[in-house]
C-alpha cells in the first residue's frame, strides 16, 4: 500500500474546482479569436463564429458573462446555420433558466434535434431529461438508447481513427446497468463503462467506480483502490466523493474511524451545497462527534438541508422540532416536515407522520392518513409500520380502513433528485 490512508486525502481537498462546470472549450478555428472578431464574422452569417460567440457570452470568456446574449447568438447559429453544438448549448440554457426562461420541454426539442445532427453532447443531454423525466415522460429504455448512442466508439470519417464515446455518457450509461433501469441489472456490464469514463478522466466516473470497489459491486472489494478513485474526483472537487469518504471516517468502515478527518470532508462538500454531505454533519454537530456538540447550529444546518429537499434531512429537522433540539418544540411543524419526507418515500418520514397524526398532538387526530402512511411504509418492507398498523386499526371502522387503504393505491413517490447536470455548453 503506497499511500496512508487519510493523508492522501487531506493534501488534494482544497485545489478542485466547481464539479458542475465542465465548460472547456472544444478546439476550433475561433477558440483564440477576439470577440470583436467573432462578432464581425457573425455578422456576415458566418454560424460556426455566432456559435463561439455564444458561448463566450454564456462562459465569460473574454466578456462580461451574459446568457441572454449568448441564446441570440444560439439560437440564430442552430435555427439558420443548422449548427448542432449551437442547438445543444441553447437547450443547456433552457434546460437550466439562464438567459431565458426555464422550459424542460424546449430543451428535450433542442437536444433532440442536435441530436439528430450526430451530435453526442446532445443525446447524452436527452438522455439525462428521459432518466429524470424533465420535460419528457420518464424513459429508462430511450435514456440507455441514447447513452448507448453517444458513449460507444466511432470511426472519424474525415480521420479513419476511431473517436472516443462521450465520457459523461458512457458514465451515466453505467449508471443505468448498475441500478438495472432500462436494463437488467449488470455490475460487470457498469464496470466496464464506468472504466471508459475514467479513462478520460470524468470525476463522476471515479466516484462511481469508488463505489464498485467499496461495496464489490462487479469487482472485487478493495477499500484502497475505492479511495484511489476517490481521490481523483475529489482533485476535480467532486461532492459525492468529498461525502462518500467522510462517511467511511465516520463509521470506519475497513478505515480507522476518525472523526475530525470526517468532519473536513463533510464541510467540504457542505460548503459546496452537497445537502447530504449537510445532513450528515448536522447529525455530527448535534452529536458532538468530532466537535463540540452545537444542536442550535445543527438544527439550523439541518433545516438548510431539508430546503434543499434532503428526505433525511426533512425527517430530521421534523423529530428535532419534535423533541425540542436546538429549535422550540413545534408539533404542526414537525408533521409539516414529516409530511415532505413520506412524500418522498421515505419509511421513517411516514412512519413518524403517522404516529403524529394518531396522536393528535399536531392537531385533530387524523387516523385515515395515519393508516395510510404505515401501510404504504410497510408495504415497502418496514417490519415496525406493521406492528403499528395492527394497533392503529382497533380504533378505526371498517370504512375508515377501506379508505386508507384505497389512498394507499394512490400514492406516488416523488423523490427530489439532487444531481449535477450531465453536460454544460461547449464551444
Amino acid at each position: 500500500m503506497a499511500l496512508a490512508l487519510p493523508v492522501i486525502l487531506v493534501l488534494n481537498s482544497c485545489e478542485s474546482n466547481d464539479p458542475t462546470d465542465w465548460r472547456t472549450p472544444i478546439e476550433s478555428p475561433f477558440a483564440k479569436a477576439p470577440v470583436e472578431e467573432l462578432r464581425e464574422r457573425a455578422e456576415l452569417n458566418d454560424y460556426f463564429a455566432m456559435a463561439h460567440l455564444g458561448w463566450r457570452y454564456d462562459t465569460g470568456t473574454g466578456v462580461k458573462q451574459n446568457p441572454r446574449e449568448a441564446a441570440s447568438w444560439y439560437r440564430i447559429a442552430g435555427e439558420q446555420g443548422g449548427h448542432s453544438m449551437a442547438a445543444n448549448n441553447l437547450g443547456c440554457l433552457y434546460r437550466d433558466g439562464r438567459g431565458v426562461t426555464q422550459d424542460y420541454k424546449m430543451a428535450a426539442t433542442l437536444f433532440r434535434s442536435a441530436g439528430r445532427l450526430g451530435n453526442r453532447h446532445a443525446k447524452t443531454n436527452l438522455g439525462w431529461l428521459y432518466e429524470r423525466g424533465y420535460g419528457v415522460a420518464v424513459d429508462y429504455p430511450q435514456a440507455l438508447k441514447l447513452y448507448t448512442e453517444a458513449a460507444t466508439e466511432m470511426r472519424n470519417p474525415k480521420t479513419s481513427a476511431m473517436d472516443p464515446g462521450h465520457a459523461m455518457a458512457q458514465n451515466n450509461l453505467g449508471c443505468l446497468y448498475r441500478d438495472g433501469k432500462g436494463t437488467r441489472a449488470d455490475p460487470y456490464e457498469a464496470t466496464r463503462w464506468f472504466r471508459k469514463a475514467a479513462e478520460s478522466d470524468n470525476h463522476h466516473a471515479h466516484y462511481n467506480l469508488g463505489i464498485m470497489y467499496e461495496r464489490g459491486l462487479g469487482v472485487k472489494a478493495d477499500i484502497q483502490k475505492a479511495l484511489n478513485h476517490y481521490e481523483k474526483a475529489l482533485k476535480a472537487g467532486n461532492v459525492y466523493s468529498m461525502n462518500a469518504v467522510a462517511w467511511l471516517f465516520e463509521k470506519g468502515k475497513s478505515v480507522p474511524q476518525n472523526y475530525p478527518f470526517a468532519v473536513r470532508y463533510y464541510k467540504l462538500a457542505a460548503d459546496k451545497g452537497y445537502s447530504m454531505a449537510m445532513y450528515n454533519l448536522a447529525c455530527m454537530l448535534r452529536d458532538g462527534r468530532g466537535m463540540a456538540a452545537d444542536p442550535i447550529a445543527a438544527s439550523v444546518l439541518m433545516l438548510k438541508a431539508a430546503k434543499k429537499g434532503n428526505a433525511y434531512a426533512q425527517a430530521t429537522y421534523a423529530w428535532m422540532l419534535e423533541k425540542g433540539v436546538g429549535v422550540n418544540k413545534d408539533y404542526a411543524k414537525a408533521a409539516e416536515w414529516y409530511q415532505r419526507a413520506a412524500n418522498q418515500g421515505l419509511s421513517v418520514g411516514q412512519i413518524q407522520l403517522a404516529l403524529l397524526l394518531a396522536s393528535g398532538v399536531a392537531g385533530e387526530k387524523a387516523m385515515v392518513s395515519a393508516y395510510k402512511w404505515l401501510a404504504v411504509a410497510a408495504g415497502n418492507g418496514h417490519e415496525g409500520a406493521g406492528k403499528f398498523l395492527k394497533t392503529i386499526a382497533k380504533d378505526m371502522t371498517e370504512d375508515q380502513v377501506a379508505d386508507a387503504k384505497s389512498q394507499v393505491t394512490e400514492f406516488i413517490a416523488k423523490p427530489v433528485i439532487e444531481d449535477v447536470r450531465p453536460e454544460e455548453p461547449q464551444g
